[in-house]
């Protein structure tokens, strides 16, 4: 068999509604924590900084209402990943995101508790309490979830399964989702297609500027739009967190990607539950 042979055997093919060459998903965290955000100037990790959680505060004080705003006026929806005690504490918000019309994703009950951590019952009681508040402020269950910093332990998945959920983000295997058996059900996997867009990596952990989010995401977009145009589906996705994307600073930034998308005809604009739904309808299996 041929290298080219090879290359056909091997590529794992998609397919989009109305043939599309490419999706397009925005992920946004809304999130709560303990002791720390993401942002630590000063300190060992897990001891309580104030200044970090106030960084991490302006995203439901602030943040999450600009980029309603701005989605508003783009005309698209997006995935919201929300931790359980922000959905406790600030109800009023998670409620305003799904009334704009975007999905809501469990995203553990703090961002800096995470799942690998602790044992069986501590993780089925933080994924069920994360459900919990978010229906009570919401009225609706979460059908997703992406564990805080993809920490899911070897029982993860079953776990949602358990509990309901349809599709789980905490994977970086592929470039395009897949529906994996769980036990007696069924789970669809959304891996990691953002890697290079992710604001948290690009622009607060190496301390790079915006400008390089926007190269990321504009790059995967455009391979996986050629791609998909020569037959072969992509996915391009970015990763925004409210406390981050949300500062007057980035907003440009996901203006330009946003424009530079919308140029380009046979894009599928939909959201993670979305993406699910039709893999787990097409049974996109590896």
């Amino acid at each position: 068999m041929t290298w080219k042979e090879q290359v056909e055997r091997n590529w794992r093919r998609v397919s989009w509604p109305g043939q599309e060459a490419v999706a397009l998903t925005i992920g946004v965290a809304l999130e709560a924590f303990d002791n720390q955000s993401q942002l630590r100037l000063a300190g060992p990790p897990g001891k309580r900084d104030s200044f970090s959680l106030s960084y991490g505060e302006y995203g439901v004080r602030v943040g999450v209402w600009r980029m309603l705003e701005l989605f508003d006026e783009y005309g698209v929806k997006a995935s919201f990943s929300v931790s359980g005690r922000l959905a406790q504490d600030w109800p009023e918000a998670v409620a305003a995101v799904a009334d704009a019309g975007h999905d809501i994703v469990g995203h553990g009950w703090v961002n800096d508790l995470f799942l690998n951590e602790a044992d069986a019952d501590a993780e089925r009681d933080v994924i069920t309490r994360t459900l919990d508040a978010i229906e009570q402020a919401t009225g609706r269950r979460p059908v997703g979830w992406a564990s805080p910093a993809n920490s899911s332990s070897d029982r993860t998945k079953q776990t949602l399964v358990d509990a309901g959920i349809t599709w789980s983000g905490d994977d970086a295997a592929d470039d395009v989702p897949y529906v994996e058996k769980v036990g007696d059900g069924r789970l669809a996997i959304l891996p990691k297609a953002n890697l290079s867009s992710n604001d948290l990596i690009h622009w607060v952990l190496p301390a790079n500027g915006p400008e390089v989010f926007r190269a990321g995401f504009l790059d995967t977009f455009a391979t996986g739009h050629a791609e998909g145009l020569a037959g072969r589906p992509g996915w391009a996705d970015m990763v925004l967190h409210c406390h981050m994307a949300g500062r007057p600073a980035f907003i440009p930034t996901l203006r330009a990607c946003l424009d530079a998308a919308r140029k380009h005809e046979r894009v599928w604009w939909t959201t993670k539950d979305s993406l699910a739904a039709w893999t787990l309808e097409q049974e996109f299996n590896r």
